[in-house]
């Protein structure tokens, strides 16, 4: 792991005090919250945006991979505020909300970028809030990768959206919410979990290390989330991103999450959709190497 002097410097000029804490993980104070943030690598910065119900630790196994491709790439991950492990309510904080999310990912990149673009690499929910801090901010992000966006106002307008979204409320998110109502958090993180990524029930407690314990220590995240406003949005708002945006999608992933990846392509002047076969919302999990190895190549396309 390498900090230099300038990120620091940096740091200090935005009024973001930053410490050392583990080997992979450090942490920087925005508006007098602590947020968890790893560096690897030097060079251009590259942003990774984690989804609901985890952290920057799901980053970890694409960044390994990946460091040992992009010498000149400064990798950088963060646990958006409220999630990973800790303490936090387990209501509804005044600041847990989209927009406090977007902001946070501003002031990340106004910070690490040093008055280069970065280029953001999101995964599910993270999609949605990189997305909207490109829209606010344009001029702080030169790139993006997006695997599978979710932006649930998209889907109201879509032929087939609104069906498409009972199907997902009825198969995966009522039987989490269920448990979640018996006080059973954990047993509805991990539900939410196998539905979202078509795991077989009850296997998600049997991953691989140490995703289960990333899903259990983001549970009491699932009733700030659920309660959390949306952010309104339409195709003519994402028409106003100009930056080159790859949009990845799984072959096997549920349909309304193909729809709004697919609206999300649609609406950008400048983007490129890729399908990955034989696989669906979880290949940042099962297959960090290769969900690497197509970030490096979009990244040397993009010299």
């Amino acid at each position: 792991m390498s900090t230099t002097s300038n990120i620091t410097r940096g740091l200090v000029a935005a009024g973001i005090a930053l410490t050392t804490t583990s080997l992979h993980a450090d942490v920087f104070e925005i508006d007098g919250r602590t947020v968890e943030v790893r560096f690897e690598g030097e060079g251009t910065p590259v942003i990774f945006v984690h989804g609901a119900l985890s952290d920057l630790r799901v980053w970890d196994g694409v960044i390994d991979a990946l460091a040992k491709n992009a010498p000149d790439r400064r990798l950088v991950s963060y646990t958006q505020r409220h999630f990973g492990p800790g303490d936090a309510p387990i209501g509804l904080p005044e600041d847990f909300s989209r927009d406090t999310h977007v902001s946070d990912l501003i002031r990340v990149a106004e910070t690490v970028g040093n008055g280069t673009p970065a280029t953001l690499v999101t995964w599910s929910y993270g999609g949605e809030i990189g997305l909207h801090a490109m829209m606010r901010r344009p001029e702080l992000f030169g790139a993006a990768i997006h695997y599978e966006p979710i932006l649930y106002p998209l889907l109201s307008d879509l032929p087939g959206g609104r069906r498409a979204m009972q199907e997902k409320v009825r198969t995966v998110f009522a039987p989490a919410v269920g448990l979640a109502k018996q006080g059973n958090l954990d047993g509805a993180a991990l539900r939410f979990i196998e539905g979202v990524f078509q795991m077989p029930e009850g296997s998600a407690a049997e991953a691989k290390m140490p995703w289960p314990t990333i899903w259990r220590n983001n549970s009491r995240t699932i009733p700030a989330y659920g309660a959390m406003a949306p952010l309104p949005v339409g195709c003519e708002d994402l028409g106003a991103i100009t930056a080159p945006t790859i949009i990845v999608e799984g072959g096997d992933s549920h349909i309304d999450t193909v729809m709004m990846a697919d609206r999300v392509s649609e609406c950008l002047d400048n983007a490129l959709t890729l399908i990955v076969p034989g696989a669906n919302h979880g290949i940042p999990m099962r297959s960090p190497e290769r969900f690497a190895e197509m970030i490096s190549d979009v990244l040397n396309l993009l010299r």
